[in-house]
């Protein structure tokens, strides 16, 4: 041995048993961080594939510029393409047709379809002004192919044009009844000059992917005076590239950096924990170094390189289990959660969460390993000869067993008498805690985003034309009478003008059943659902634009209505006037209607695609009929695989919670058991011994559950608010479901984790133990 490095390798021989957890923990950290930040890139990397392919690759969209704007915003070198677009007969209100079948018009530049939205399927963009592109569906509606020429009909005319590709179920129209037709912006401009449209186009512009989006816009706005009415943003694009300027969006950025933050610092408590008790094991052994000649310097140089050393085979093994796991989330996601996922990638790496887990890996065991070696390298020479290394040179003072048992006092002395391991210890469990309650957010949040998990979610329904209450009651209950329908449900609606808060307008008045009122006292908020039931007053949802609060009147024309409640959530769109619900009873009252403007229908587990077809046919072409069974069943898919990642890693936080508990506890009842062998030699028993290690794992727990519930429940406020009150307006409580699940988790952690490093105690031989160096 050349120098006092060399004995790295030796003690990682010798020291096998001991450092399997360190190499646990840093494994476990290593994974979580890879797994988190490739679960990010692969989300982000499918999320932006389903946004360019519904919304396309936009960033602003701008409002009736004109052409000059268009071309020199399409020469700044941070913009990839400026493409301007517009339309005629978007209502379908007026006489335009190809074969009879009604037309939209769309004219754009033609690098729209590729540039911007990826919409060209067959042929090219037109490229005179005699040639037009038609949209998928048309080639089936009109038996038309590539080369074919059409005859477009229009209020002034006939235009004959050759057909040159197909495309544009995006950009044209994906209505399966109308023909969707594309034209080159120049041939555009003169059909809609002859046809007497004051053309009002918008342009569209994508930035370049190393452009900084925020300080365009900006550049943007004060070079030609866009403001917010003639600028849109292509929310979703610019939320999944970290620039959007949603107020939800920004705090949901807020949120992820909250979350992640917590994952490293309960990595970083994790590790140095682990080192911690690690080096106060081995203080005699330090202490022993320093008699041969190793300076402090070098002491703190072993424990650091040591830690390092460690890093050699944890660091990559985390990040392969990183990788592995990530491929199986992104397997269950796409073959088992729906339709929503199968833009996710499979069997690709992300890089940054290779580097994050590397960095992350190296960085938390180095700053981890810093209290340790300075720990390490204060050991007294003096003190590892004498035997007293575990002290140092400290004056101890005896314990105060007051109204205490002796083993119950020094469990305590025991778990306070070092600051450092008692902050670690106690920072882990908080953390543990802190995590489960803010990852529990999670969890409700998917409930509200995902509305067909609702009760009241319909499998099909029934809609009457233009939401008129026409649906009778006999039809409702001859389709509650299907064998394959669980339950049948309507409603009927109504817009009143109406007068309220000091203001005219008008509500949309909604009738519930009873059914549906007990449903709906799971989402309220305020008042008394009973007066609602009753028809004594009505409810109202909360939402943005709606400030109705329990005690308002709404006035209408020959009666007055009271809110009595406010619901947080209703199966109902979101819209600029107030919801209100009230009894059938008294909508019949007010409006004189008894019949429905939509029936739900909630069918059996077992009902099929051909049940389905049975319904549709009752409606005769009666009524508007929709199917939702599919979607419903991938959104529940969906629902139980969010759950799944949730809940799954919260189990890891437990697991990493008991596993660092456990390797804490057992490191130090190893560098104690000199002190446990003096009491077993004095006369104190295994019982004595077991007790005394019990107490100081349950003193650790209660002061890290105080800890944990006192910084956790703050900050699960915080998440919920950001989360879910800002948008459906749900106000928080106390999770004491989660408290209590918590609560459960460190009473069995506290009792179970010191049962075998005590029996290893009790059954070492008296002498032994006090020989142990």
């Amino acid at each position: 041995m050349k120098h006092y490095l060399s004995l790295i390798p030796i003690s990682a021989k010798v020291r096998k048993r001991q450092n399997r957890m360190t190499l646990l923990c840093i494994i476990i950290s290593v994974l979580l961080v890879t797994t988190i930040f490739s679960m990010a890139d692969m989300a982000i990397r499918m999320e932006k594939t389903r946004v360019i392919e519904s919304h396309g690759n936009w960033h602003v969209m701008l409002k009736e510029p004109s052409d000059q704007q268009v071309e020199e915003i399409a020469q700044r070198p941070d913009v990839v393409a400026a493409q301007r677009y517009d339309g005629l007969n978007f209502d379908l209100s007026q006489d335009y047709s190809i074969q009879g079948k009604t037309c939209v018009i769309v004219g754009a530049d033609d690098q729209i379809l590729t540039k911007i939205y990826d919409d060209l399927t067959e042929g090219s963009c037109p490229s005179t002004e005699g040639e037009i592109l038609l949209s998928n569906r048309s080639k089936e509606l009109l038996h038309v192919n590539v080369g074919d020429e059409i005859a477009l009909h229009t209020p002034s005319g006939e235009y004959l044009y050759t057909i040159s590709g197909f495309g544009g179920d995006v950009t044209i129209s994906d209505d399966a009844n109308v023909v969707g037709a594309f034209l080159g912006w120049d041939a555009f401009q003169s059909l809609a000059e002859a046809e007497g449209y004051e053309s009002a186009p918008v342009c569209f512009v994508r930035f370049s992917e190393s452009a900084n989006p925020r300080r365009v816009i900006t550049e943007l706005q004060q070079t030609y005076g866009f403001t917010e009415e003639n600028l849109s943003e292509n929310t979703a694009l610019l939320g999944l590239t970290g620039f959007s300027s949603d107020p939800y969006v920004t705090g949901l950025y807020l949120v992820a950096v909250i979350l992640f933050v917590l994952v490293l610092a309960a990595g970083v408590f994790m590790i140095a924990g682990s080192l911690n008790s690690r080096t106060a094991e081995r203080a005699q052994f330090f202490g022993m170094l320093r008699c041969i000649g190793a300076s402090r310097a070098q002491i703190m140089h072993i424990v650091r390189l040591e830690a390092l050393f460690w890093c050699k085979t944890a660091v990559p093994v985390g990040v392969v289990l990183g990788i592995l796991v990530t491929w199986l989330l992104c397997a269950l996601l796409r073959f088992g959660a729906g339709a929503e996922f199968v833009q996710i990638p499979l069997f690709e790496v992300s890089i940054i969460g290779i580097l994050s887990g590397v960095v992350v890996g190296f960085l938390t065991v180095l700053l981890s390993s810093l209290s340790p070696a300075r720990r390490a390298a204060s050991v007294s020479p003096i003190a590892a000869v004498t035997g007293n290394s575990a002290q140092g040179n400290s004056v101890s003072r005896p314990v105060r067993k007051g109204f205490l048992s002796i083993e119950t006092a020094l469990g305590i002395h025991h778990a306070v008498s070092s600051p450092k391991n008692l902050l670690l210890m106690t920072g882990s469990f908080a953390l543990s805690i802190i995590l489960i309650l803010s990852f529990s957010v999670l969890v409700q949040w998917v409930q509200l985003a995902l509305n067909p998990l609702q009760p009241w979610a319909p499998d099909v329904f029934y809609s009457s034309p233009e939401n008129q209450c026409e649906i009778d009651k006999s039809f409702a209950a001859s389709v509650a009478q299907q064998p394959y329908v669980k339950r049948a449900f309507g409603r009927m609606y109504q817009s009143l003008p109406a007068t309220y808060e000091g203001k005219s307008g008008t509500i949309d008045l909604i009738s519930y059943d009873a059914q549906q009122f007990q449903w709906a006292e799971e989402d309220l908020v305020a008042g008394n659902m009973d007066a609602a039931r009753e028809g004594n007053g009505v409810l109202t949802v909360f939402d943005k634009s709606n400030t109705l609060q329990v005690g308002d009147i709404i006035q209408l024309n020959n009666t007055s209505l009271t809110v009595v409640g406010v619901l947080e959530d209703s199966p109902f769109d979101t819209s600029d006037q107030p919801t209100v619900i009230c009894s059938e009873m008294l909508f019949t009252a007010i409006t004189g209607k008894d019949a429905y403007a939509i029936l739900d229908v909630q069918l059996t587990p077992n009902a099929t695609q051909q049940d389905v077809n049975q319904l549709q046919a009752l409606a005769n072409g009666q009524y508007d009929f929709y199917d939702r069974l599919a979607q419903n069943k991938d959104t529940q898919s969906t629902y139980f695989m969010f759950c799944l990642f949730v809940y799954g890693f919260l189990v890891v936080i437990t697991l990493i919670t008991i596993i660092h508990t456990a390797n804490s506890i057992a490191m130090s009842v190893s560098a104690r058991t000199k002190q446990y062998g003096a009491m077993r030699a004095v006369g104190m028993d295994g019982h004595q011994i077991q007790k005394m290690i019990t107490t100081e794992s349950t003193t650790y727990t209660l002061l890290g559950l105080v800890a944990g519930c006192g910084l956790g429940l703050p900050l699960h406020y915080f998440l919920y608010g950001q989360m879910i009150t800002n948008y459906w307006g749900t106000a928080w409580h106390l999770p004491l479901s989660s408290v209590g699940r918590i609560l459960v988790l460190l009473v069995c952690t506290a009792l179970l984790v010191p049962l075998a490093p005590g029996k290893r105690i009790c059954n070492m031989a008296v002498a032994e133990t006090i020989n142990e160096l």
